[in-house]
């Protein structure tokens, strides 16, 4: 019999600080908005019984909630999931990041071959993303929600659509909010099958039966 299992990528909340390129940066999403979303979830359509969270505090400390909580959610934190490092220029304020503006206009109009100073080349972090990803797809037996940031949302879907990953319209135009979800049903049968259902809806019109 076909086995259907529903991912659900969620982007984490806005973060608190200053407009910057957050990558590693450990910057945080406030205590009231986490609960907020947490809340929203739990209200959601959304049925799953796993968590899986990049180890970054804005997501990390969302999966704390589900951890916590009576419903027996299985919850793993999984460091592959992280946000593209952007180097010397990962979490500086921009007001602050004047003397990089010529490096990040190249950046901004070909990622792929403008590596920022000191950052992760975008060809490894779409390898990394996307091994992280097919060892889920391939392990998955659960349906499972997938806290992580929207470098590592889009990555997954350039693998599954499949859209360029070096464009850098899937950056500029490809708009996956905070807080939204992206919703990916795996189907095992005679082979493993992929669909994408939505991408960066709310979260109250995620597809589902109720956590």
């Amino acid at each position: 019999m076909d086995k259907v299992i529903n991912i659900y990528l969620l982007r984490h909340g806005k973060t608190v600080g200053a407009p910057a390129l957050y990558g590693h940066t450990d910057v945080a999403v406030d205590d009231q908005t986490q609960q907020q979303i947490y809340e929203r979830i739990k209200a959601s359509a959304m049925n799953f019984e796993r968590v899986i969270s990049s180890p970054l505090k804005r997501c990390a400390q969302l999966a704390q909630f589900f951890d916590a909580s009576p419903a027996n959610i299985d919850v793993a934190i999984w460091p592959a999931l992280k946000e593209m490092h952007f180097g010397e220029l990962d979490g500086v304020p921009f007001d602050a990041a004047k003397s990089f503006w010529p490096k990040l206009e190249q950046f901004w109009r070909s990622p792929a071959e403008n590596t920022l100073p000191g950052a992760e080349n975008l060809s490894d972090f779409y390898t990394r993303i996307t091994k992280s990803w097919e060892q889920l797809v391939t392990d998955v037996e659960q349906d499972t929600l997938v806290i992580c940031h929207g470098g590592t949302i889009r990555m997954i879907l350039a693998s599954l659509l499949p859209l360029d990953w070096q464009d850098s319209r899937l950056y500029s135009t490809l708009q996956i909010g905070h807080q939204t979800i992206s919703h990916i049903q795996i189907i095992k049968a005679d082979a493993i099958y992929k669909r994408v259902c939505s991408i960066g809806a709310p979260i109250e019109s995620s597809l589902g039966q109720g956590i």
